[in-house]
């Protein structure tokens, strides 16, 4: 079934217009400018001064399919520390992730399956072979019960968590759209056994490495992780597929400004972008409009090759080809579709 994607969420912007009071439109020759109607149709371009001049948002929706994204969370003895920040906090871990992933769930949650995997589940070194959240679409409410009653202690066994993420997730549905992993920590992992700390950070890297040869990867996050050694997460970022540019290859926030720019940025690395939007009302003239793609005129392809077109039905517009594949490589900023303006054809 698909799923709905806010289009604030995606940034872009569909607008409409229609012509002035006056009542001149793009098809009166008196109001091109140059006295051809014709003219607009064969540059592609808006033309007429009155085309675009009322503009409003007719209101859409990306038809993506939602991703899942199981968070692997710490409540280690730690997170009941206030991090190393400046200026300084004297606000727990736990209380700014608490309000970090129940924020991002909050303003995510139609557009992806949150899930969340507690580790300890006791106070010492064990976790829980299911999810304190089930993935599931609209599970902001669960997220904020969870907080609601749980608190931070014990120790730190990551990897025992990591290991059952993927034996939850082959426990359920293969979800096409994407399956992955939020591991969010704010220390390094133990309970290894009598070298704890090499033990369990092999066995971290190997659990996040099953994941992701099991088509599951793995955003690292650090938070409050400030003067630790790198290294485990940094590897477990590697091994999860999702690393980071340069030396530092996990998410480090040490901040709650921080922490939310990472969830915001991990969250939007799950979603791609639909290449079709549903239009909230029909174009008074479906055959005369302009769609644009940051500005640069998209030509309408009824042979579905590399344009725009009305599809799967007239009340949704479906970018095809190259427009298509700027769409879901995120590059795409701006979309507008003008009422009242002639964009090219192509066959």
């Amino acid at each position: 079934m698909r799923g709905i994607l806010s289009i604030a969420s995606a940034g872009l912007v569909l607008v409409a217009c229609g012509p002035k009071p006056d009542g001149r439109g793009n098809g009166d020759p008196d109001a091109s400018g140059n006295g051809d109607p014709d003219a607009m149709n064969t540059t592609g371009s808006d033309g007429d001064a009155s085309c675009g001049a009322q503009q409003s948002d007719i209101g859409v929706v990306s038809l993506g399919d939602p991703p899942d994204l199981l968070v692997v969370l710490d409540r280690s003895g730690s997170m009941a520390q206030p991090p190393m920040s400046f200026p300084p906090t004297f606000t727990p871990k736990w209380n700014i992730m608490r309000d970090g992933l129940v924020g991002v769930v909050t303003s995510r949650q139609a557009q992806i399956k949150f899930g969340l995997l507690e580790f300890p589940s006791d106070d010492l070194c064990a976790a829980d072979a299911n999810p304190e959240v089930a993935i599931a679409l609209n599970a902001a409410g669960q997220f904020s019960g969870y907080f609601g009653g749980r608190n931070p202690g014990g120790n730190t066994p990551a990897q025992i968590s990591l290991t059952s993420a993927l034996a939850y997730y082959n426990s359920i549905p293969v979800n096409s759209a994407g399956r992955y992993v939020l591991f969010a920590t704010d220390g390094l992992p133990n309970c290894g056994g009598p070298m704890q700390d090499q033990a369990s950070n092999a066995e971290t890297v190997a659990a996040v490495t099953g994941l992701f040869n099991a088509g599951i990867p793995t955003f690292v996050l650090g938070f409050g992780t400030f003067g630790l050694p790198a290294g485990v997460l940094n590897d477990a970022a590697v091994a999860g597929g999702r690393p980071k540019a340069g030396s530092t290859k996990f998410y480090e926030a040490n901040n709650s400004a921080e922490l939310d720019a990472a969830l915001a940025a991990i969250a939007g690395g799950v979603v791609v972008p639909s290449c079709t939007f549903a239009l909230a009302s029909a174009p008074p003239d479906p055959n005369n409009v302009t769609v644009t793609v940051n500005g640069q005129v998209v030509p309408r392809s009824p042979s579905h090759t590399d344009g725009w077109d009305y599809f799967p039905d007239a009340m949704s517009i479906t970018f095809f080809g190259s427009y298509c594949a700027t769409i879901q490589m995120g590059a795409m900023t701006e979309v507008k579709f003008v009422y009242g303006c002639p964009g090219p054809v192509i066959n």
